[in-house]
């Protein structure tokens, strides 16, 4: 198997999107990532696939040859309490219109489990 490093025509970073809360106080609802092309085309991206009521994309039109781009994972209010393990899947404009499948990971750790470290269980 590939390591993740070594895809192509396009490398994303993180290849995991991992937007996990473990504070309480804290709302972590935004995630960037970069997609690089490695190859020596422009590659224009199109979203074919997400979950719905969980999370937004805003992804860049296209990745110019040899450069990166960002994108941008936002979770919807009402996801903002749930935990989830899903994906999205972009295509690209090569010859065989690649596609690539992007894990997207979010656990919310138990504000009870939080106060019982932080007060040493009393």
């Amino acid at each position: 198997m590939l390591r993740p490093d070594s895809t192509f025509p396009i490398v994303i970073k993180p290849y995991k999107l991992d937007i996990s809360q473990f504070s309480p106080t804290k709302i972590r609802d935004e995630m960037k990532f970069n997609i690089t092309n490695v190859s020596d085309e422009d590659l224009k991206v199109a979203l074919i696939s997400k979950p719905e009521g969980l999370f937004d994309l805003k992804l860049p039109d296209k990745v110019e040859a040899g450069k990166s781009a960002q994108g941008t994972l936002k979770l919807q209010p009402e996801a903002i309490e749930t935990s989830f393990e899903k994906s999205f899947t972009i295509e690209l404009s090569d010859s065989k219109a690649t596609r690539f499948t992007v894990p997207v990971k979010r656990k919310m750790q138990n504000p009870g489990q939080a106060d019982a470290k932080t007060t040493g269980g009393k």
